[in-house]
């Protein structure tokens, strides 16, 4: 597998049901490559869809992303906030 020093930013799209490619690859990239956005006012996260999207609908793209990362909504949530401050602060 090739490294790449680069992050990767999931946004609501992740959570639609038609997002299986998006999804897998997520699985693959290392945690500390991750970070989360909302994309507002677009593309809020399931079961928003259809709502202007809002920085507070954040929570059902983390909500997403740890499940498909095996981990706790903390945990990567924890991990999201150092890869945003390692990549904008350091």
């Amino acid at each position: 597998m090739m490294t790449l020093n680069a992050y990767f930013s999931a946004s609501g799209i992740i959570t639609f049901k038609n997002s299986t490619d998006l999804q897998e690859t997520f699985k693959m990239i290392e945690n500390d490559k991750i970070l989360i956005e909302t994309d507002s006012p677009f593309l809020a996260p399931a079961p928003m869809r259809g709502k202007k999207n809002e920085p507070s609908f954040i929570k059902y793209t983390l909500e997403k992303l740890s499940e498909l990362k095996s981990i706790t909504f903390d945990e990567l949530e924890d991990i999201t906030n150092n890869n945003f401050e390692r990549l904008f602060f350091q």
